[in-house]
Parts: structure tokens; C-alpha cells; sequence
């Protein structure tokens, strides 16, 4: 404690609130970090399933894809897929886990647009663009996890160090005040004890 506070009973007050406050931070910061830790572990649980059905979509897509483009050529996948483009919606929102707000990310499209018989296009090229809808879906959820990942382990770090900060520094601080003030007092009061019973002899 770089600065002993004076020997008050307004400081002594102080210095036992001061404490109270602590341990109570200290046992909420606790309760905090371990409902995160258990929220990361059920959402890393997902993980790997998201990054599966990216990987399954994305070797979809590229399966699709290049028939696709063996057989109608550069010059005809580029007018038929600049032809029509669906209409492709993200909704975002958040949700709270002990105050701290993870996304949640939601995807609607207005169909796959299929292009069979038109502008020279062919069924393997709607299998593409089918192909594609599914990697988009695929890609938020698993967007979706990695975020909702980095804010929950960010999280639990920040209060990680509140916790030792508490622990290390400001209860045994606070607790040092409290023993000091009142090794303090007590000698005091023993000293006016003793000024009085050696006055009373006096008298």
C-alpha cells in the first residue's frame, strides 16, 4: 500500500466498504467469467461443424462449377450469371450473455435463379448457381460462430484480468487499510486508557 490512510473511524468505514465491495465484485466477475467460459465452450462445439458444412459446400460449389464451365465457355457463364442476380438479404442481431452482445446473422435469398434454355445456359449451370446459394448459407453460419468465438474468448480475458486485479491488488490493499486502521485505533484507545487510570491515580 504506497499511502496508509489515517487512523479514522470515517476512514476505517471507508477502508471496510472499500473491501466489501471487492470481495462482492470478486465473486460476480467470477460467476461472469465461468457462465462465458461455459457459453465458449458450446459455441466452439458448433465450430467444427459449421467449418464442415463450408468445406462440404465449397467442394459442392467448385463440383458444380467447373462442368459448368467446360461446357458453356467463359464468354456464356458471364452473360448468363450477370444476366440475373437474386436478391440476397442479411439480417444481423445480437444477443446478451452476461452483458456481453454476440451476433447472430440470419440470410435469405429470392431463390436460385435458374436459367435452363435461356441465353444458352444449361442444367449444369443451374446445379452452379444452386451450388452457390448453399455456400452463402454455409458461410454465415459459420461467420456467425467465429464472431460469436472471438467476442466470448475476448470477453473472458477482459474479466480474467478484473479478477486478478481484484484478487491481487485491490482486496489485499483494502484488507491491509482495515488491519492497519485498526491496529491503529486500538493502540490509541490503549494509550487513553492508560493516560486516564495514570490521572486517576494522581487525583
Amino acid at each position: 500500500m504506497a499511502r496508509k490512510p489515517a487512523p479514522t473511524k470515517a476512514n476505517l468505514f471507508k477502508a471496510q466498504h472499500d473491501l466489501r465491495f471487492a470481495e462482492e465484485g470478486y465473486e460476480l466477475l467470477n460467476q461472469k467469467r465461468d457462465v462465458l467460459v461455459m457459453e465458449l465452450m458450446s459455441v466452439s462445439a458448433l465450430f467444427v461443424d459449421a467449418e464442415e458444412r463450408l468445406r462440404e459446400a465449397m467442394g459442392g460449389a467448385f463440383d458444380a462449377f467447373v462442368p459448368a464451365y467446360l461446357a458453356a465457355g467463359q464468354d456464356t457463364m458471364k452473360r448468363v450469371f450477370s444476366s440475373s442476380r437474386p436478391d440476397v438479404s442479411l439480417e444481423v442481431s445480437e444477443r446478451a450473455v452476461m452483458g456481453t452482445s454476440v451476433p447472430q446473422v440470419g440470410i435469405e435469398t429470392g431463390g436460385d435463379a435458374l436459367f435452363t434454355g435461356l441465353l444458352d445456359a444449361t442444367p449444369a449451370m443451374d446445379a452452379a448457381v444452386s451450388s452457390m446459394g448453399a455456400v452463402m448459407t454455409s458461410l454465415v453460419a459459420y461467420i456467425e460462430t467465429v464472431a460469436t468465438i472471438w467476442r466470448l474468448a475476448t470477453e473472458i480475458e477482459k474479466t480474467q484480468r478484473r479478477v486478478n486485479a481484484i484478487e491481487n491488488v485491490f482486496i489485499p490493499e483494502s484488507q491491509a487499510a482495515v488491519t492497519w486502521i485498526k491496529s491503529v485505533m486500538e493502540e490509541n484507545d490503549r494509550e487513553e486508557l492508560f493516560k486516564r487510570q495514570l490521572l486517576k491515580r494522581k487525583g
